[in-house]
């Protein structure tokens, strides 16, 4: 595939305000899609006929909440695609945690973020993950 964009430790920090942004409204579409899931399987309760069939009308409230939930699905992975063209790549949406590629010497390691923190302060290679986050200095 294309090489991966690489970014000096200042160059991610500059795009962490943008990242929080997104973070927000990726979390806004899943919440949203959610809840749809919810009302679904409230509404598909309640529509079940004594004949153990599905009145039309329920039918089409069913289809309603199916349009919504692809709507939200489609603007979620819109805003994710965002992300990933300029480079960052989600890892966990709950935790916030997002890496991007930077070089040390000639081996490929992420720089590692999580929601809350002001500034990218660790890196790990692309085998450890969030487990094996080591401090900046060691870069």
């Amino acid at each position: 595939g294309p090489e991966p964009k690489l970014f000096s430790v200042d160059e991610a920090n500059l795009l962490l305000p943008q990242v929080r942004e997104i973070l927000r409204q990726l979390r806004k579409h899943r919440d949203e899609m959610e809840q749809l899931e919810a009302k679904k399987a409230v509404e598909e309760l309640s529509w079940l006929q004594p004949d153990g069939t599905v009145s039309p009308k329920a039918q089409e409230e069913l289809e309603r909440l199916n349009q919504l939930q692809e709507q939200q699905l489609q603007a979620f992975e819109k805003i994710l695609g965002q992300l990933n063209s300029m480079g960052g790549q989600l890892k966990d949406l709950d935790t916030g945690l997002v890496d991007f590629f930077a070089a040390r010497g000639d081996a490929l390691v992420y720089l590692c973020w999580k929601d809350g923190e002001d500034r990218i302060q660790f890196w790990h290679d692309l085998e450890s993950g969030f487990a094996g986050r080591r401090p900046l200095d060691e870069l």
